[in-house]
């Protein structure tokens, strides 16, 4: 038996279909009430902080970001720049209550690319190339959407895992929109555009937070609720527990040594964490990560590369030398050399403090001092393992760095 809703003459009744008023078929009532379950279902979970029900932080310390928007981004989203501080609402409402900092963003400006904006890596290698980072915590690319429809986090933003660049794609989504339209055709077009947008939100502030998140060392989860999921999902709410124990570890590091990465104790860490049997990492980016902190030794940037400042300029060379304790068997000239490579190295410079350090390494290759010197030499330029390891004898996978 059909039993459908009636009106006549202006009253709605439950009809048993024995009517010759005007019935509305309980047909058109399922598929719409389908559909309704079906926005449900593609409504996005509202983004939370972990420390909901706990005691909420709030910022003391701004991060403090330099962002860069492409032609194509810029064409694609209106005021961008209004949008993007939109954006750092949403990670902020993340971000300052778990991590006690809050986003800010100091500079937005233009940026045309040369290469082709579809290739994020290519995207994020120039970006790295026109700005350095040396002034902010991080640098912003935003580029034009993603020319097809896109479910995975990093084919809408790119960061590397342990760094201070990343880029973004513009959320815009003219299939996802078409989709929404052709697929809710019993939702009313306000309906139909608040879905798109809530989603377009939520996926911006997704792919933000998850790129920022990389940048701070943590890997791909399994979890469908984590942000840390590869593909983007409307599930995502926020930072597992063991995700967050990284990010607060590496921003820790960060406040102490502004434009260090990675330290030794960060590294140790990292491994250990990593390694934990009831952690949900995703495999494959969990060893990724595993194997840089194998291959490289703890990266800072370069205060150097920001260029010699007036001060510096006035005085000599080897007076921005930090004086070394002496080591024990080499002459007053050799120990200048070991200071000079290792000031050198600290700077970022590996390949010129292996230039000034050969002689001692070839000289002096028992004195535990130079050894170290060599480890860590070797361990900046990068390599395979083997290749590492034949300079560092003794080093643990897990504890490199000096």
């Amino acid at each position: 038996m059909n039993h459908g809703w009636v009106k006549c003459s202006g009253l709605v009744v439950l009809s048993l279909g024995l009517s010759s008023c005007f019935f509305y078929d309980s047909r058109w009532g399922q598929q719409k009430q389908a559909q309704k379950h079906e926005v449900a279902r593609s409504t996005p979970a509202r983004l939370r902080a972990q420390s909901v029900g706990n005691e909420a932080r709030v910022a003391s310390g701004a991060l403090r970001l330099r962002v860069y928007a492409t032609p194509g981004y810029a064409a694609t989203v209106l005021d961008w720049k209004k949008q993007f501080e939109g954006l750092l609402e949403c990670a902020n409402s993340v971000f300052v209550p778990d991590f006690g900092v809050a986003f800010e963003a100091v500079e937005l400006k233009s940026f045309r690319p040369k290469s082709s904006e579809e290739k994020l890596d290519g995207l994020l290698h120039e970006l790295s190339e026109e700005d350095a980072a040396q002034d902010v915590d991080w640098v912003i690319g935003l580029g034009t959407a993603v020319p097809r429809f896109a479910a995975s986090a990093d084919d809408l933003g790119l960061a590397p895992l342990l760094g201070d660049h990343l880029v973004m794609r513009a959320m815009s989504d003219p299939h996802e929109y078409e989709a929404i339209q052709s697929g809710f055709t019993e939702l009313s077009e306000n309906e139909r555009l608040k879905l798109y947008q809530v989603r377009k939100r939520h996926k911006l502030c997704t792919v933000f937070l998850h790129e920022i998140a990389h940048t701070l060392g943590v890997p791909h989860e399994l979890v469908a609720s984590s942000l840390m999921n590869r593909r983007y999902q409307v599930e995502a709410q926020g930072f597992s527990d063991e995700a967050a124990e990284i990010m607060r570890a590496s921003l820790r590091l960060r406040a102490a040594q502004p434009h260090v990465l990675l330290d030794a104790a960060l590294t140790r860490d990292l491994s250990t964490w990593l390694s934990a049997p009831n952690a949900d990492w995703e495999p494959s980016s969990r060893d990724a990560l595993l194997g840089e902190l194998r291959a490289h030794a703890p990266v800072a940037r370069s205060a150097a590369a920001q260029g010699p400042t007036a001060s510096s300029q006035a005085e000599p060379a080897a007076a921005a030398v930090p004086a070394r304790p002496a080591v024990e068997g080499l002459s007053a000239d050799e120990q200048r050399s070991y200071e000079r490579a290792r000031a050198e190295l600290d700077a970022g410079h590996a390949a010129s403090a292996r230039e000034i350090a050969a002689p001692l390494l070839a000289k002096h290759a028992g004195f535990p001092a130079l050894a170290s010197l060599r480890c860590d030499i070797a361990m900046a330029i990068g390599g395979d393992w083997d290749t590492i390891s034949a300079e560092c004898p003794g080093l643990s996978p897990f504890g490199a760095g000096k």
